[in-house]
C-alpha cells in the first residue's frame, strides 16, 4: 500500500521531457545602441564619427568579441518585421561578401550597428538567419512641440536643457574621444537608461481640459515598443540565448518586459562588456 501510494506521488511529480523542455529558460540580452551609420531618424541625433576607419573597426571588434562571450543562438535587429524575408536574403549576401549598402524599407548601410555588430556577430556563430522585430509607429513630436509652444514654453526649455545635458555631453565626448566599447558600457548603465526614459515622463505634462497630447504621442511609442516585445516573443523559443539590439531609447521600455516576463530571463549586457 505505502509502496503504492509513493508511486502515485511520483508519478504526480514526475516530468515529461516536454515539460522539462518548455520551463527551459529563454535568455535576452538587450543592447541599447546609438544609430552608427547617422541616419538622421531620433529626436536627438548624435554625430557619430566614421566607423569605417581601421580604428573604429578595431573598437567594434572589440565590442564584438565581448558581446561574442553571451553564445547568442539568434541575434535580433531593429528592423521592421514585415522586411524579414528581404533581411534574411541580405544577411546571405553578407555572408558571402557580396554586399555594400542595402535597403530594406528602413535605409541600413556598412556602417550601421545591423552590419557592424548584428550581421557579424550572427555571422561568427554561423547563424542561418537573422531577425527582424521592429514594429515602426511613427512618434509624433511636432504635434507635442506645438502644444508646448502654445501652453507650456517651459517644456521647450526642458528639451533644450535635456539636449545638452551631463547624459547627452558624456555620450557626445565617448562617441568624440573614447572608444566605442566604452560609448556601450556607458549606454546600458541603469543610470542611463533612466536617463533615456526622463523626457518621455516629462512629456506626460503636456495636457490641458480636453485633450493629453504628451500622454497620446507618448503611448504610440509604448506602443511600438509592446508590439516589438510581441515580435520578440513570436521567435522566442525555450533554450534560445537571444541576442537584441534597438536604440537606445527603447531601452527603459523594452528591458523592463524583459525583466517582467515569465517567459524569459534578462541578460544584463553590462555583464559582458
Amino acid at each position: 500500500m505505502k509502496l503504492s501510494l509513493l508511486f502515485i506521488l511520483l508519478r504526480a511529480i514526475s516530468v515529461s521531457p516536454m515539460q522539462a523542455q518548455d520551463r527551459e529558460p529563454i535568455k535576452v540580452m538587450f543592447l541599447g545602441t546609438t544609430h552608427l551609420d547617422n541616419p538622421g531618424r531620433d529626436t536627438i541625433n548624435m554625430d557619430v564619427p566614421d566607423v569605417l576607419t581601421r580604428q573604429k573597426q578595431k573598437e567594434l571588434k572589440e565590442v564584438r568579441d565581448a558581446l561574442a562571450k553571451f553564445s547568442p543562438n539568434k541575434v535580433a535587429l531593429e528592423v521592421q518585421m514585415k522586411h524579414q524575408s528581404a533581411f534574411d536574403s541580405l544577411y546571405q549576401e553578407f555572408r558571402k561578401r557580396q554586399i555594400d549598402t542595402f535597403s530594406t524599407g528602413d535605409f541600413v548601410s556598412k556602417r550601421s550597428e545591423q552590419f557592424q555588430i548584428g550581421f557579424k556577430l550572427a555571422d561568427r556563430f554561423g547563424h542561418d538567419h537573422v531577425y527582424a522585430l521592429d514594429h515602426y509607429i511613427p512618434m509624433e513630436m511636432g504635434k507635442m512641440m506645438e502644444f508646448a509652444k502654445k501652453h507650456e514654453p517651459e517644456f521647450l526649455e526642458y528639451f533644450k536643457s535635456y539636449k545638452s545635458s551631463h547624459h547627452i555631453t558624456v555620450k557626445d565626448s565617448l562617441l568624440q574621444n573614447g572608444t566605442l566599447l566604452e560609448l556601450y558600457q556607458y549606454m546600458n548603465t541603469e543610470q542611463s537608461v533612466k536617463k533615456y526614459h526622463e523626457p518621455y515622463v516629462r512629456s506626460l505634462s503636456l495636457a490641458d481640459d480636453s485633450s493629453y497630447v504628451g500622454a497620446d504621442v507618448i503611448a504610440d511609442y509604448h506602443r511600438r515598443n509592446l508590439r516589438i516585445f510581441a515580435n520578440l516573443l513570436k521567435i522566442a523559443e525555450p533554450g534560445d540565448r537571444i541576442f537584441m539590439m534597438f536604440g537606445a531609447g527603447h531601452s527603459p521600455f523594452i528591458r523592463p518586459l524583459i525583466k517582467d516576463s515569465p517567459r524569459i530571463e534578462f541578460v544584463d549586457p553590462m555583464d559582458y562588456l
